[in-house]
Parts: C-alpha cells; structure tokens; sequence
C-alpha cells in the first residue's frame, strides 16, 4: 500500500484546529499556574510558570481538611447515584415517546416540553421539596430535584427515533417486553448519546451548589461545590471588611489571598471531571450532533 499524501489544505486545517485547542486551554494553564503561585507574585500578573512556587491556596482550603474531604465523599455519592437514576428515567421516558405506536406520545411529549417554558417558581418548588417530600437536610434533596432534565429527555428521544424500527419490532416478535427491548437493543445501541447524556448530568451534580444552600443544614451533608462556595466567599467578605476598616482607619491588616484561594478552588473542583471525560470523549461529538439532527 502507499503512503497517503497531505496536501497542503489538510496541513492548514491541523495547524488552525491545534491554535484554536491551544487557545481554548490556556486560560485553565494560567490558572493552573496561578494557584501555585505567590501572593505577592500573583499581584505582578499571571505566568504560564510561576515565578515563585507556593501551596498557600490550597493550605487555606485545606486546613480544615475534614470539611474538604467529607465534601468530596458527598459529592461522589451524589454525583454517581444522581447520574444513574436520572439516565435510567431519561432513557426511559425517551424511549417511551420515541415509539411510534403509542397513542399517547404526542401528549407526553408536549407536558416535557412544557416544563422547558415555564415553571411553577421558587417558593412552590421550595415548598414541595420541604413541606410535602420531607427531603429537607437529606442527600435526596441534592439528587430528586434534578432527576430529569426535559431537554437531555427531547435530545435522547430524538437519537431513539433515528434507530431502525425493525429492531425494536424483531424484539416485540421474539417475546420480549418492552424494557428487555430498552436494555438489551436499544441501548447497546446508542453509545454515543449515553455518553454525552451522562456527562451532561455528570457535570449538573458536580457543579451543583445551589440547593445545598437550600436545603442542607448538616455540616456532614455538604457537597463539595457548597462547601467551597462558602470559603471564597467569607474570604471576599473579609476582603471587603478589612478594605473598609483599613480606608477608615488607615492601618494595615493582613489578609488571606482571596485570588489566591479561588484559582486553587477552580482546581479541586475541575480536576474529577477532567479524568472523567477522556472516558466519554470519543462518544461526545457525535453523540450530539446525531442526536440532534436525527429523526
């Protein structure tokens, strides 16, 4: 066999996209080097390589260390078991109204695409969660709010539409129900849009902080994200104060570094899902353009 010739054309095209990828990564590298980087350097500017190395940002969060680590354990635990469910009813629900057979999917679907426009707002939805569910100060209120995503559900019955019907069909022929024909061919079959569904709901448990402040009141409940969230900012409170008392007063007060901590914070919280999307990465492209021009 020969050896295949790149044109000059396809040569161009690599050196754009690797620009454009170097370009995308180097705001994490400057924070990445940011977080380890003196305070008093950290003032003069930014460095792709710190001018003088320093793990002050990350001895701050982590001097209460039981705090960090019990956020990493709850944040794990959330985050899988989250993942889980909410792909097991979103591919359940897609599937469902992906049948063209069924009498009702047009209904189904529209009450999905409903709960996209509107919503029944803050204080009912508080109200549910804490008067009529009871899940106040428990791990559920960090998982069942955010169950179902309406728009993963259209992206992923899109994809199912897309399927051959024969398969489906040769299962129901065969004798098998409808959630054996659900887990044994449809999904087999759809690796690709699993995937980018899972990251999708991968990255909404991991970054969630909002319902922690909430509904959680437990020092051992507190996910990661919240427990972060609430270090930077007592820093900017603090911040904030001794500026005040130091325009007012005119003396000096030392300060923990607030841009410091933060850029050390941005690092915890990235780095898992970092390691994770390698995993789902060669799924990820195609799973979201198929699944949203199919059918």
């Amino acid at each position: 066999m020969g050896v295949k010739k790149i044109n000059g054309y396809t040569v161009l095209i690599y050196i754009i996209v690797s620009l454009v990828a170097l370009f995308t990564l180097l705001p994490f590298l400057l924070v990445l080097a940011g977080s380890f980087t003196a305070q008093h350097e950290l003032v003069r500017g930014i460095r792709l390589w710190p001018r003088e190395f320093s793990l002050d940002g990350y001895r701050l969060i982590f001097e209460n260390s039981n705090s960090i680590l019990t956020g990493y354990r709850i944040s794990i635990i959330v985050t899988v078991i989250g993942t889980l469910l909410s792909l097991y009813l979103t591919a359940s629900l897609a599937y469902v109204t992906s049948i063209p057979t069924l009498k009702l999917r047009n209904i189904i679907s529209f009450f999905i695409y409903f709960t996209m426009l509107f919503s029944g707002g803050l204080v009912p939805w508080y109200i549910l969660i804490v008067r009529y569910l009871g899940l106040r100060d428990t791990l559920w209120a960090l998982i069942l709010p955010m169950l179902i995503n309406p728009f993963f559900v259209m992206l992923m019955r899109t994809y199912f539409r897309g399927i051959p019907d024969s398969l489906r069909e040769s299962g129901l022929i065969d004798g098998a129900s409808e959630f054996k024909i659900l887990i044994r061919i449809i999904l087999p079959v759809s690796t690709p849009i699993i995937a980018t569904i899972t990251l999708f709901y991968m990255l909404t448990y991991w970054n969630d902080w909002f319902h922690a402040l909430f509904f959680i009141d437990s020092r051992h409940l507190v996910p990661l994200q919240f427990n972060l969230y609430r270090i930077v900012d007592n820093i900017n409170f603090l911040a904030s104060l001794t500026a005040l008392q130091e325009s007012s007063t005119g003396a000096s007060y030392s300060m923990p570094p607030a841009q410091l901590i933060q850029m050390a914070t941005v690092i915890l919280t990235i780095g898992p899902i970092i390691f994770v999307y390698p995993f789902l990465q060669k799924h990820f492209v195609k799973g979201i353009i198929i699944g949203a021009i199919k059918g």
